[in-house]
């Protein structure tokens, strides 16, 4: 078949059949200015020296020679086809399809970045970048073809008239040059962003650590730790459905898909949980916590803020966070400050600025909650190491008394596996230890026992500066760990050395001294500071809680006065004391 081209006085068309080329003579306003070229001509013809017949006004195709052949279908004639073949001026491909189209692809692209996480379903992150760049390059080849052609035909049409085309060769090397720029995103951003989603989807996402769920405190409590992926919120929905009395849930994880810590935000909104962190919450792991109904945060833990990404790429604004955060009721400036981070940092903020916020409702020191975080996976191994590292009193007491010290081993490894409250665990602890100090303390050396006198006055003085009934119930010998709370942590480490002391020291067996004389000397220096018999009966007798604060008193001056005795009087009547508690 032979193919055609026709110039109708401003643009060429073709290649075309015969019929077409007819049918474009017979209709043109001008046939005058129409020139044809087929394969055998030299140049361009007019109509009549072309095909021999004498010019008419319209042209009668009639009088023209028979196609040798007719298509069968004539060429598609809608926009998307027309550009492809490079029939619209260049100015129309170039500006109108070639800018238009490109900034249709960044939107479609920024729309992309912005939904990036937001897919719960990972085989659906994976086929959706795969249409993405599918489309994306798709549109480019199809701009990229159409502007080429249309460039070429201007300069053939140029060419014609003895003219050249310059703007016409500027945009074949600028369509070169989007080759090039393409390739660069495709390799940038396209390449990593389906390599990661197949790995998200057939791999099950190996960049995020495994995630666990356990459940204590006898059922009131859950954790969740590890990484924010794919099916934790489906696998914890399944654990409170099983376990209806759960009613705080601590996190401890370094983040991971936005998308699952917003379906995780909503479960958590919608059980009403409170959320609590122990040790660490960062990224996307924030977008669960702020969903507690209250917000606790352990003293000296962390939580971490910054914009969230996919394959290396920011998202555009951070929407979907922003949006979890509003809704929490985070203040508008803690949100900016957070979404300002870039995703490669970390901003963590001070207590003080987080509950100021609206992020933190409550910081606490723990104890009320189970045991969980790094150390409600500690093995009993980690808590010996733990042990021995943390005070001088445990490794001595492994080495004397490894009975003793396995049984204390064995409350916290028990208390972790039960899920038990931190203060609980301590408690017991600390009771197994204490119980083994007042057997010993009253064999401990003399200088031990004034010393360990002298740590009483300190303690009673601290608790009665700030809690006078606390003061009564810890001097009384009542177990009381909210007032042992209320000693300074100097004293606690001042007692734990202490302990050392006593478990490492000599334990002489010492025979029971008259202590008369020396207690009439201690009664009369009492006398002289204001205080009766009356007074000292407060020591036996039950008392109402209108006479704690003159029974701490009493307490406090009676330890003084006897650490200020000889020190072999002293230690004569502490261990009398001790022998006795």
């Amino acid at each position: 078949m032979t193919e055609w081209y026709l110039w109708d006085g401003e643009n060429q068309r073709g290649p075309m059949d015969r019929g077409e080329l007819d049918s474009r003579i017979q209709y043109h306003p001008n046939p005058s200015l129409v020139r044809v070229w087929g394969h055998g001509f030299s140049d361009w013809q007019k109509v009549e020296d072309a095909f021999g017949v004498a010019r008419k006004s319209p042209l009668d195709p009639s009088t023209f020679e028979e196609p040798l052949e007719q298509s069968s279908s004539p060429k598609r004639q809608n926009f998307v086809a027309r550009h492809w073949r490079g029939e619209y001026p260049l100015g129309i491909s170039y500006w109108g399809v070639g800018f238009v189209g490109n900034v249709f692809a960044f939107v479609v692209i920024a729309l992309a970045s912005a939904l990036t996480g937001v897919t719960i379903n990972p085989v659906g992150i994976l086929l959706f970048y795969v249409s993405l760049w599918s489309f994306v390059v798709g549109l480019w080849v199809w701009q990229s073809v159409g502007i080429w052609r249309s460039a070429q035909r201007r300069i053939d049409q140029r060419a014609t008239l003895g003219k050249r085309a310059p703007w016409a060769g500027l945009a074949k090397v600028m369509v070169c040059l989007g080759v090039l720029q393409t390739i660069g995103v495709l390799i940038r951003t396209a390449i990593p962003q389906i390599a990661e989603a197949t790995r998200i989807a057939v791999m099950d996402d190996p960049d995020i650590p495994s995630y666990s769920i356990r459940v204590m405190s006898n059922g009131s409590e859950a954790e969740i730790s590890g990484g924010i992926k794919f099916g934790l919120s489906d696998e914890f929905e399944k654990v409170l459905n099983a376990s209806r009395g759960v009613r705080v849930l601590h996190l401890d994880s370094i983040g991971g898909r936005i998308g699952e810590g917003q379906k995780l935000n909503a479960l958590i909104k919608a059980r009403g949980l409170s959320t609590y962190v122990d040790v660490k919450c960062l990224s996307a792991c924030t977008l669960a916590f702020v969903a507690g109904r209250e917000r606790i945060l352990e003293r000296g833990s962390r939580l971490g803020f910054h914009r969230g990404a996919f394959a290396g790429e920011d998202q555009i604004d951070g929407n979907l966070e922003r949006s979890i955060y509003a809704a929490s009721g985070i203040s508008a400036a803690f949100i900016d400050r957070a979404l300002a981070t870039k995703n490669v940092d970390m901003w963590q903020p001070p207590e003080a600025e987080l509950v100021s916020a609206g992020v933190v409702t409550r910081i606490t020191n723990g104890d009320e909650y189970a045991i969980a975080g790094d150390g409600g996976r500690l093995t009993r191994e980690d808590w010996d190491k733990g042990l021995q590292k943390a005070a001088l009193v445990y490794r001595v007491m492994k080495q004397k008394y490894p009975k003793s010290y396995d049984e204390i081993l064995d409350t916290f490894t028990d208390g972790k596996i039960k899920g038990a409250p931190r203060a609980q665990v301590i408690a017991e602890a600390r009771t197994k230890l204490n119980s083994l100090i007042r057997e010993l303390l009253p064999r401990a050396d003399d200088a031990i026992l004034i010393d360990f006198g002298r740590l009483i006055v300190d303690q009673y003085q601290a608790l009665q500066s700030r809690d006078k009934a606390a003061c009564y119930r810890f001097a009384s010998g009542q177990s009381d760990q909210n007032a042992i709370r209320l000693i300074p942590t100097v004293l606690t480490e001042r007692e734990l050395e202490l302990d050392a002391r006593i478990i490492s020291s000599n334990r002489n067996q010492y025979a029971a001294a008259n202590t008369d004389r020396t207690w009439e000397k201690i009664v009369a220096r009492l006398n002289s500071r204001g205080y009766s018999s009356k007074d000292l009966q407060l020591l036996t007798n039950a008392i109402s809680s209108s006479d704690y604060a003159r029974y701490c008193d009493l307490v406090i001056v009676l330890y003084q006065e006897i650490a200020n005795l000889p020190p072999a009087e002293a230690a004569a009547i502490l261990r009398e004391f001790f022998s006795q508690s």
